[in-house]
């Protein structure tokens, strides 16, 4: 778990670095590089590591050369990566490469083959017992050359990827942590189905979503006092946000049984996410706070996601409060399309809704059916 959260807390702080003004100072991009191409890999790896050991699928041996070959294999990646931006500035400066900045092919196939080494080897022993030795020497080395390639070209992506890895391997971590519990006998939790006035309260609401996208996308055409398509769009980005409140207070009730005391708090704090965003897009495109409202309500929208998710981590007040904080963090990566989108999510989480309610009407009408017969 130290591991993972590590990990997040590397490509969290790429991210940050990402999205924030400082990005422009000359020591920034070398952090950021370390961070993302790194130390969140580095950590990443070894927490997978762990995890696969615990769970008995690699000897110590094994696990303990996985992680040590995982040291240079992400140090050359990052080495290439460096190589890359420096190439990349020199010859958009109109200088002459250096050797560092026109080696980025040598240390991405220097790279490649630690990569695959450090892959081989596990792959190796995830397929013992069932192939004879050459045969599984091939295909580990088959199986890892292209796995090794893809984590490296994803690493050269930005780190969001890199933190909706980071938050599976946390998850997983907390999974493996906790006690297995006895045999449970009390009953399982009561879901509430929805009801006709759910359901025709979410097809209203689909139908206000419906106009909001509409309006966001040709509101310029047709609408008055609508100076422009951006401005149509940032209307109706507004209008569809605001909307998006009542169907989350009502998913909410819909889901309260199911998903336990803390989903009270997760639509308050969605609903916070929807009216910042909201008040966002009225303020148009081009205005400076339009940005740092829409990473308020991402973050809010993050930590709406990450609460839930508190039933996983098993410890004290103080651990739980840490992990959920890493997780709310990490999930506003995930907030920012969530937010910035939620005029045109709006109508199919109304429509999930809906089929819901009609569902579960079919079936209570076909169980009154049954009784009476």
């Amino acid at each position: 778990m130290g591991c993972a959260a590590a990990s997040l807390l590397g490509f969290l702080g790429a991210m940050v670095l990402l999205f924030s003004g400082a990005y422009s100072l000359p020591w920034t991009e070398p952090v950021h590089l370390i961070l993302s191409r790194f130390v969140g890999p580095l950590a990443g790896t070894f927490s997978g590591v762990v995890l696969l050991r615990l769970a008995g699928r690699l000897t110590a041996r094994v696990a303990l050369f996985t992680a040590v070959a995982a040291v240079p294999a992400w140090a050359l990646a990052l080495t290439a990566a460096a190589s890359w931006s420096v190439g990349f500035d020199e010859a958009d400066a109109g200088q002459r490469l250096s050797w560092f900045g026109s080696s980025s092919l040598l240390f991405m196939i220097l790279g490649w083959v630690a990569g695959t080494v450090c892959l081989a080897v596990p792959l190796n022993s995830l397929l013992a017992g069932r192939r004879s030795l050459p045969v599984r020497i091939t295909q580990a080395v088959l199986l890892a050359a292209p796995a090794a390639l893809i984590l490296g070209a994803l690493m050269m992506m930005p780190p969001m990827l890199g933190v909706l890895g980071a938050v599976v391997l946390l998850i997983s971590a907390l999974r493996q942590g906790r006690p297995v519990p006895p045999p449970a006998t009390a009953p399982s939790p009561t879901v509430v189905a929805p009801s006709r006035g759910v359901g025709g309260a979410a097809l209203a609401l689909l139908l206000v979503g419906l106009a909001c996208a509409v309006f966001a996308v040709t509101g310029s055409t047709w609408a008055p006092g609508v100076a422009n398509s951006t401005h149509a769009m940032n209307l109706g980005l507004a209008y569809g946000a605001f909307a998006a409140i009542p169907l989350l207070v009502l998913a909410g009730g819909v889901l309260a049984p199911r998903r336990g005391p803390t989903t009270p708090w997760a639509v308050l704090l969605s609903c916070a996410a929807m009216a910042v965003e909201g008040f966002a897009q009225l303020l148009g495109a081009g205005h400076p706070s339009q940005w740092p409202a829409t990473l308020v309500a991402a973050a809010l929208m993050g930590f709406a996601i990450a609460l839930p998710l508190e039933r996983l981590v098993s410890g004290g007040r103080l651990t739980r409060i840490a992990v959920v904080t890493l997780m709310g963090l990490a999930a506003s990566t995930v907030g920012i399309p969530l937010v910035a989108m939620s005029a045109f999510l709006a109508p199919v989480g109304s429509a999930v809704l809906l089929i819901r309610a009609w569902r579960s009407g079919n079936a209570r009408q076909s169980g009154v059916g049954n009784v009476s017969a």
